[in-house]
């Protein structure tokens, strides 16, 4: 039974009837989607090969989609969003995954059509399962998470395009979100001077974008141009965009000679305006990031830099904890957009905040 205190299930010998916390989102009438926590047990998860204890998850724009009941990204309920999982090997069918093993799982169909993260237990197919480097505990570990994976591989696809980061003049949108934060934090840690677009101006996101190594803050609105000109003033070396959409075309129309630009994200909208201008005036490169389509290996490559020569020094700012109790509500301030970084939901077990 669960610690009445702490609403934490304590780790045993995997059996159907082992009941653990979950957040779950259900279908009403009229397609009207609700999520609370409720009590799970171990049948309720698919028969996939590796049992896993999770002590960690975090919050993705796909799972406040999920809790909102959006078809592209779940269409069976009840379910347990959460793309994200940090934790121990509980169980296993594989040889490659043992008992007491240290892992993650990102960026696959976790907590879109199976359940996800956002409970206690989950099961899933093996050839998910990556192992988690010792030098960053679970916290951490979903701290980075899918946003924080991706802004690794937009960083270095600026690089593998040529670009020399050290000294140039960088900018990312969505700049306080989980993404857009850890490509700041990256960004400035090569020694770019980066431009934080952003659609917060107040106080507490000005001093977080400092923090996290923003030279200088834009307001989205004073960004985007809507007046249709082919080209704009050259400003940027590299960027990073996670919104497309109008941003997208104003970044596009003011790169430099030779400019990169990552795209990574669509938060408002998939479709935006170019011409082709850029491209052959100036020489723009696009370059598109989709984290479920790297190797395994490549994650593991990727994943043992997040750990040492990656880690940005400015990681502790980059997020903050929740429990799960407060999960729900945490899901509504990401949705809402008045968030900061990146939120890590502590599921209880082990010390979460620590490395081993």
């Amino acid at each position: 039974m669960a610690d009445i205190l702490t609403g934490v299930i304590p780790i045993v010998h995997p059996d159907h009837n082992l009941i653990f916390q979950a957040l779950v989102v259900r279908k009403g009438a009229e397609r009207t989607f609700s999520y609370a926590l409720e009590t799970r047990t171990l049948a309720d998860l698919p028969p996939d090969e590796v049992l896993i204890r999770v002590h960690a998850s975090t919050i993705n724009y796909k799972d406040c989609l999920s809790c909102q009941g959006h078809p592209a990204i779940t269409r069976r309920f009840p379910h347990t969003p959460g793309v994200d999982a940090a934790g121990v090997v509980e169980a296993s069918a594989d040889p490659a995954c043992q008992p007491g093993d240290r892992v993650a799982v990102i960026s696959h169909a976790m907590g879109m059509n199976t359940p996800g993260g956002f409970g206690q237990y989950v099961r899933v197919p093996a050839a998910w399962v990556m192992p988690l480097p010792d030098a960053l505990s679970f916290h951490e570990a979903m701290a980075y998470g899918t946003a924080g994976y991706t802004a690794v591989l937009a960083v270095e696809a600026l690089e593998a395009a040529g670009s020399s980061l050290a000294g140039a003049q960088a900018l990312v949108t969505g700049a306080t979100g989980g993404l857009g934060a850890f490509a700041v934090a990256l960004l400035s840690a090569r020694g770019a001077e980066v431009t934080a677009v952003t659609g917060k101006t107040d106080e507490a996101a000005r001093a977080f974008l400092s923090a996290i190594g923003a030279a200088r803050i834009l307001p989205r609105d004073a960004f985007e141009d809507t007046t249709g000109r082919n080209m704009l003033v050259p400003a940027w070396d590299v960027a990073v965009d996670v919104a497309g959409g109008t941003t997208l075309s104003t970044v596009l129309r003011s790169m430099r000679d030779g400019g990169v630009v990552a795209v990574t994200g669509m938060v408002q909208g998939t479709a935006f305006e170019a011409n082709v201008l850029p491209f052959i005036l100036r020489g723009v490169h696009v370059v598109g990031i989709n984290a479920e389509a790297t190797t395994p290996e490549r994650r593991r490559a990727v994943w043992a830099r997040m750990a040492d020569t990656a880690k940005p020094a400015a990681l502790p700012a980059l997020y903050s904890v929740v429990g799960l109790a407060d999960l729900p509500a945490a899901i509504e301030t990401v949705a809402a957009g008045r968030h900061l970084g990146r939120i890590v939901v502590d599921l209880g077990g082990a010390d979460a905040s620590a490395p081993v």
